[in-house]
This record gives C-alpha cells, structure tokens and sequence, in this order.
C-alpha cells in the first residue's frame, strides 16, 4: 500500500502545524493556500505556551523562547495610576511572525501551494476530493480545513454555523516602548496592566519590536479595549465613509474618523492619565468585532475542520496559536494510533477536540460577559454586569494551558 494521502486546506499557522506533523508522520501531505503573498506580515501579538513550544519542537524547530517578552506580575490599574492590586501571575507574549516565519521555512516548498482558492469538496466513498477555481481537483485519503475563521469548508459542511457578534468591540494599537511617558515606564516593566472603565476593560503588555526585537528600549507597547457596542452600533463603526459595510474587521484606514475622535475622547475621559497617553499616542488605532463561535461536529465523513475554521474564542484566552497546534497534533496522534483506521482516528479527534473547543469558547464567554451585558436593558443585566477585576485578572488567559517559564 502506497503512502496515504492528505490535504490541508489553509497555509497559515494551523494549516502549517498540520502539513508538518502529516509529514513527519509518513503521510504523502501537500498545503494549499489561497494567498500568493507572504503571510509574515498578518497579525500582531499572541500568546504563546508550553504546549506551543513543545509542537514546535516535535515538528523539528526548536523555539526560541527570548523572541517573547515576558511580564512576571498582572496590576490593576486604577483611574490615578496607582496600583490597586498586583498579581503574581507570569506569562510571555510574541508576534505572528516569531511563530509564523520557522514553520514556513522548515516546510518543504513543493508541498506548498499559494494562490489556491478551494471552491468546494466533494465525497464519493472514502476519496474526498478538493476543487478549485482553477478549475483543478485533487483527491485524497484524508482533507484538513485549516481555512480560518470564514472557513469554506465549513460554510460547505455546517453552512449554519458562523461567527457571532459578542456585544462589544476592540480597539487596539502599539506604540514604541521608547514613547511611554517617562513617568510610566517603570510603572509598567515586566507587568501586564489591566485598568477597568466602568462596563469596559483595557489590557496593555510589551511586545516585541520591529525585526523581533526584544531589548529593552527596542520593544512596542501593545494595548487592547474592549468596549461595548450593540449590533447597529457595530455596523456603522465597521461602515466606511464610502458607505461600504466590511463585516467583522475594517482596513484600519477606512475607519471613520468620528469614531476615532470619540474613542480617543473616551480614553481621556474613563482611563486613568498613562493609559489615555498611550492610547492618545497611537496614530493609526484598529478595530474589531469581538466575535465567538462553536461548531457541534468536527468530522465529515474524510473532511475534519481544526483551528479557527472549527472554534473561536474571543481574544481574552489568548490561545488561537496554540489550540490551532494542538488540533493539530491532536489529530495525527489520533491517526497514529488507529493502526490504519482513518475513520476511527477520526471519530476520536472529534470527541478530544470538541470538548477543548467548547471548554475554551466558554471561558472566553464568562471573561467578556460582563462587557457584554452592558448592551443589554438594566433589567435585564443581572449579576453578569458586574464582576471583580482581581477574579478577571485571574482568570485571564487559558487555563487549560501552560504557561512556559521566564527566560
């Protein structure tokens, strides 16, 4: 019997995780991508973890834990930029393309096909087949969706499920470390701070800088605000002067700048001094529907959906990279294990996957409810509306992974 065959459909991250570990594993594998440039430059700062160090270690690329920043502590910020309370809670941040950019390297080039637009899947009995808009197909033992989000796949399979809005928005910007006011930097080193506008929250870290870099002085300072925002709010922030409606995320360039004005106002007005200095600094500020979504089934038939394609958290679990690897690593464990039994292997990546995938989706929910209920009627809000910010810093993040250990 000849090499078994498979496709990843998606050659970001996930889809990267999952053509490697295919690879290794004696599977005959080839990525297609529906991009024809290069994906470095997507993305911005992500959370990374023991378990995402550990894949990457076990595809071949050993990571390199000083292209991170670490923070030792978690601070409450109050509205004078004195310190309310201060956590010992450790954790490192990186950027896209620190993960991103070995994987790429270290994948074979000829397995790896950009400007592939997948349009469909069909299945006749065990051979799914991939068609593209080129007109193309290929056949395989096995297709992995690693197509995001707005997954093709599994608008084919699960045209139902689709990502939903959560009631709030986020603002977010970087600045270099060097324009923190002199006053704050000290303040701020080696610490996540967390401050707690009335209904909203605003999280900051250092990330690294241009070129990865990590020296002091080198770095950027990254914040995140969450903000709430009903639906038809929502709409007109994401609509351009042009009267274009761009869904969940707008080019930064085409936000209007009335809403600019009125975030910034807003920054002066509910943020304690250092934090509206920093987002005040910020030229060019982005926006985001904080959105969620969980599909009830992972497997069709040779078709399984991993990544986001699959479950999406809010940003609070800061945890998209490393649940995009470990489906990855999830899913060929489980083929290892079968003896041949793709089917089986399957059925077990689903069961493994869906409950991490709703177990994730429901702590990002319970860290956000609170932003959330603000859009609903006071009658209505309840006990969601309000919540302790030292429980939130605690909770922060995933909890259903490691953190690695300061370096």
């Amino acid at each position: 019997m000849g090499k078994r065959r498979a496709l990843v459909i998606g050659g970001s991250i996930g889809g990267l995780f999952a053509g490697h570990l295919l690879h290794r594993a004696g599977w005959d594998v080839t990525v297609y991508e529906r991009s024809r440039s290069d994906l470095a430059d997507r993305g911005a700062g992500l959370g990374v973890s023991k378990e995402l160090f550990d894949i990457m270690t076990r595809i071949g690329i050993e990571p390199d834990p000083t292209l991170s920043v670490g923070a030792k502590t978690s601070i409450w910020l109050g509205q004078h930029d004195e310190i309310v309370a201060e956590l010992p809670r450790a954790s490192r941040g990186s950027t896209w393309p620190v993960i991103y950019q070995p994987l790429r390297r270290a994948f074979p080039s000829d397995l790896y096909r950009p400007g592939m637009v997948l349009t469909s899947i069909e299945q006749e009995d065990a051979r799914p087949r991939a068609i593209f808009a080129d007109g193309s197909a290929e056949e395989a033992d096995l297709i992995v969706a690693a197509d995001g989000v707005m997954s093709t796949v599994r608008r084919q399979f699960l045209p139902e499920v689709a990502p939903k809005l959560a009631g709030y928005v986020a603002w977010r910007g970087l600045i270099d470390e060097r324009e923190i006011p002199a006053a704050g930097r000290d303040l701020l080193l080696n610490r996540i701070a967390f401050a707690f506008p009335e209904g909203e929250s605003i999280l900051s870290v250092h990330v690294p800088g241009p070129g990865n870099e990590v020296r002091p002085g080198h770095r950027r300072y990254y914040f995140i605000w969450y903000r709430p925002a009903t639906p038809a709010q929502q709409r007109d922030m994401f609509t351009d002067a042009a009267g274009q409606y761009h869904g969940l995320s707008i080019p930064p360039a085409l936000i209007r700048r009335e809403f600019i004005d009125e975030m910034r106002a807003a920054a002066r007005a509910k943020l304690s001094p250092l934090m509206a200095a920093i987002v005040n600094l910020v030229a060019q500020p982005l926006l985001q529907a904080i959105t969620d979504m969980e599909s009830p089934r992972l497997v069709f038939g040779r078709v399984a959906l991993m990544g986001d394609a699959a479950f999406v958290a809010r940003p609070h679990v800061a945890a998209g990279t490393s649940k995009a690897a470990l489906d990855a690593a999830c899913l060929v464990d489980a083929l290892d294990a079968s003896g041949g039994d793709i089917d089986a292997a399957l059925v077990r990546y689903n069961e493994e996957r869906c409950a991490f995938g709703r177990a994730i989706v429901a702590h990002s929910r319970y860290l956000g409810a609170y932003i959330e209920a603000q859009i609903k009627p006071l009658s209505e809000r309840g006990a969601a509306a309000t919540r302790d910010p030292a429980r939130i810093i605690t909770d922060y993040g995933a909890p259903h992974l490691v953190h690695p250990a300061e370096v």
